[in-house]
């Protein structure tokens, strides 16, 4: 155990911390020794905890970015206090940027080197960051519901960005943290695909779709949540991470493990059946083919590999899956969801209709309250957007995507060995299947899509020339 923390962290960070936390635990005991007499002892317990869970990230914020990436994808995993939730790995995400905002004082108190820091090496995108969110407060002027839209363009909208995109990007300094945070990635992977393969072993049916991997339950605790998107989604991710660390791995039996994980991950992929995952895996792959194998495939060997991996998965579509009453079900469901959501754009094209409204649209729209009872969210980024803050919300999204890619691609073509290429080519890889995915998921604006991005965006960072 002592061992594996000293690959984290050195011995002198790890009793200097002590000390720290010693001293900590003293002064809170004897402050929380005088509060109880005026305070109920619960709300003193919890304000303890904080103190002292902050201090920690305060000296150690590498742990709490390990904490977010190992809990990232369990948004069902919530905490509760009365009418007030979210998700742990939000509630983490908040811990720790509070500590990192202390420690950036401290450092400024102390004469640090933080001078250095420019508000460009902070915030990664912040123009296209900000042009979206001013985009979505704009749409507020069309809001039914003022109060609960400005909510939510602190969260989820302000939030992703601050938490998942800016966080990792300030953390991860050097190679070595990037490298830690991918570890825990794929074992977050890992333990993903294991409960998708819990589920299939568990199930009996009379036909081969009732094996697909769904998220699994601990009797009424299910941490992911959601359908098999959710056990889909974590895949698209963690497939090409394994490849990355394959590719960082010096020793042949290493290699050989991140193999095997990319393969059990790729198997659970493919066994939930996700359309979105099954597309999104198959433009990784293409990504990779044609980067790697470009000039030895001449252009009509291009053009037939392209038709044959369209056609395939189309004719699959049209002559079986198509006759599967959930597949029919949820087109018709897409389908009309898309209608209702280019009717809503037409009523107010250019700023939308305000945030957090289509669900409301949704479940206004008697047609569908009829034929599938409660309103869901969108499944697409482009119909929440169109929806919600109109073209200006959806051109500015995408000015911040293609900002990201941009400085993925610009890395990729600038790094300084093809080593390095590889390895960026293996997160543009990752950065495509997810964006891919959420054209048609609901994660657009939670961690499960925009963490992965950041610890990508911070490894591009590392491993190419160009300044992010």
């Amino acid at each position: 155990m002592r061992k594996s923390i000293k690959q984290f962290f050195t011995s002198k960070e790890i009793e200097h911390a002590f000390k720290i936390f010693i001293i900590a635990v003293i002064v809170v005991s004897v402050f929380s020794l005088i509060a109880v007499n005026f305070i109920n002892p619960v709300y003193v317990v919890a304000v303890d905890l904080l103190v002292l869970i902050i201090l920690l990230l305060f000296k150690f914020p590498v742990f709490g970015l390990y904490l977010m990436i190992f809990i990232y994808p369990y948004v069902n995993w919530q905490f509760i206090w009365g009418d007030f939730n979210l998700p742990y790995v939000d509630l983490v995400a908040i811990l720790l940027f509070l500590a990192v905002i202390i420690r950036l004082l401290f450092d400024l108190a102390e004469n640090k080197k933080v001078q250095k820091l420019t508000l460009k090496k902070i915030f990664p995108g912040l123009m296209f960051a900000g042009l979206f969110i001013l985009a979505s407060a704009l749409s507020l002027f069309n809001s039914q519901y003022f109060g609960a839209g400005l909510k939510y363009l602190f969260r989820p909208i302000v939030f992703f960005y601050l938490m998942f995109i800016v966080l990792p990007h300030y953390i991860i300094i050097n190679k070595r943290i990037f490298k830690k945070a991918l570890q825990v990635l794929l074992l977050v992977g890992i333990i993903v695909g294991t409960l998708g393969f819990l589920s299939v072993v568990v199930k009996q049916g009379p036909s081969w779709m009732a094996y697909r991997a769904v998220p699994f339950a601990f009797g009424d605790f299910n941490p992911l949540g959601g359908n098999h998107n959710a056990i889909a989604e974590v895949m698209v991710v963690c497939i090409p991470i394994a490849f990355v660390l394959f590719l960082q791995a010096k020793k042949i039996k290493k290699k050989g493990w991140f193999i095997l994980a990319a393969f059990f991950m790729t198997i659970i992929l493919l066994l939930t059946f996700s359309r979105s995952g099954w597309l999104a895996l198959l433009v990784q792959l293409l990504i990779l083919f044609f980067v790697k194998y470009r000039h030895k495939v001449d252009k009509y060997a291009i053009v037939a590999i392209i038709l044959i991996l369209i056609l395939a998965p189309t004719l699959f579509y049209f002559t079986s899956g198509h006759q599967i009453d959930w597949v029919k079900t949820s087109d018709a469901n897409r389908v009309l969801m898309t209608k209702i959501a280019l009717y809503n754009f037409s009523e107010h094209p250019i700023i939308g209709n305000g945030l957090n409204s289509f669900q409301l649209l949704v479940g206004g729209t008697f047609v569908y309250s009829v034929e599938f009872g409660d309103p869901l969210e969108s499944h697409g980024f482009v119909q929440k957007l169109l929806t919600e803050s109109g073209l200006l919300g959806l051109i500015t999204f995408l000015m911040l995507l293609g900002y990201i890619f941009y400085k993925y691609i610009g890395a990729y073509k600038n790094a300084a060995s093809e080593h390095f290429q590889l390895i960026i080519l293996c997160l543009i890889m990752m950065l495509s299947g997810i964006v891919i995915f959420e054209l048609f998921s609901t994660s657009y604006y939670l961690a499960t899509m925009w963490l992965p991005i950041g610890i990508g965006l911070a490894g591009v960072k590392l491993y190419g020339k160009s300044n992010v």
